[in-house]
């Protein structure tokens, strides 16, 4: 059992496979990247270099597909330098931004990374914070939902609330991983339904979203909260049902399903993914990673393949990106995370 305040634990099921997608081009083929008889790159060079490198902080799935996306646009938008990919999952993304930082801070590096990069120090699993790092630009958002398995009792969110507003410890919640938004989901709710007593919330995290999809599915988690790209495919199946979603009003994608304001709550969750270099970037390799990301999530590529994935092409110039999205949000985060002891 690992202890954040809240019960937590940790799952041994079956890692997650790649979620298939009509695209050709995120295929099993692309797991395995490999950089055998790519060109060298000469450091401190200038831009653009010949190669640069993406470390998606997560196994395949999520932060991997976006990843491979983002290549995929920057090959339809002709950017004339290779991308190699390399995953680095687990440990909360810690084990992949520390590799940005260890590496020559010459622009050639980055990290394909979500609001990890802050929640992380917050809830002190890591030294690295926020300013150790250059937000280079937000590239997807996609929103949180709460799933059940097709004919729960736990047919409504409101259910739900009410049953752990009387006892907090009554539902058994399954999130993806810690800290996350997949917790806050169920945090930031419960708080405003006015549960007193957070810490007791039963939140069992697992190492993947396909290790928290084969739990429900087996009955041993009654609510899931995870990202809703994650989930269309066993709601597409019919094996799970979405009950609430963070989005700010109703989503086309789960018609029906009311969203945290539509139960009377001022609450949504936009799970962003997004692109973060080492403090102190050179200039010159800043700019070329914005132009050359923005061009490549315009692309027809990377929006087709997005809409295939339930999750929304979202560009945001790291400046604006800082100050209107992940300030406010580590804000709010650090709020709620204290109410339940979390923030060290």
């Amino acid at each position: 059992m690992l202890h954040f305040g809240i019960p937590l634990a940790r799952s041994s099921s079956l890692k997650r496979a790649v979620r298939r997608i009509g695209a050709a081009s995120i295929g099993l083929s692309l797991i395995a990247v490999t950089t055998a008889c790519m060109p060298d790159i000469h450091r401190n060079e200038g831009f653009p270099p010949p190669r640069v490198t993406a470390i998606a902080a997560g196994s395949p799935g999520g932060l991997d597909l976006t990843t491979r996306i983002t290549n995929d646009g920057f090959e339809a938008a002709d950017i004339d330098t290779f991308m190699s990919i390399e995953n680095m999952g687990g440990g909360g993304g810690n084990p992949a931004r520390a590799a940005v930082l260890q590496r020559e801070n010459d622009g050639t590096s980055v990290v394909f990374e979500s609001n990890r990069i802050f929640l992380s120090n917050i809830t002190g699993t890591t030294t690295m914070s926020l300013e150790d790092f250059t937000p280079i630009a937000q590239l997807t958002t996609d929103y949180e939902v709460w799933i059940v398995k097709a004919g729960s009792e736990y047919d409504s969110a409101k259910k739900v609330l009410n049953d752990v507003k009387g006892d907090p410890s009554s539902v058994n919640f399954g999130i993806g991983t810690v800290p996350s938004d997949d917790q806050l989901n169920v945090l930031r709710p419960a708080s405003e339904f006015g549960v007193d007593e957070l810490s007791k919330l039963n939140l069992v995290a697992f190492s993947d979203g396909g290790d928290l999809n084969n739990e429900l599915l087996g009955g041993r988690i009654d609510v899931a909260s995870t990202g809703m790209s994650e989930a269309m495919e066993l709601v597409d199946s019919g094996d799970i049902e979405i009950i609430a979603v963070s989005a700010p009003e109703p989503v086309d994608l789960a018609p029906g399903v009311p969203t945290w304001h539509d139960l009377g709550m001022d609450i949504t969750i936009n799970h962003w993914r997004g692109v973060f270099g080492p403090a102190d970037m050179p200039e010159d390799a800043v700019d070329w990673w914005r132009k050359a990301l923005q061009e490549a999530v315009e692309t027809d590529d990377f929006v087709k393949q997005s809409d295939a994935l339930g999750i929304n092409p979202d560009y945001l110039a790291g400046d604006e990106w800082l100050e209107t999205v992940i300030q406010p949000e580590k804000k709010e985060s650090t709020e709620v995370l204290k109410k339940v002891g979390l923030v060290k």
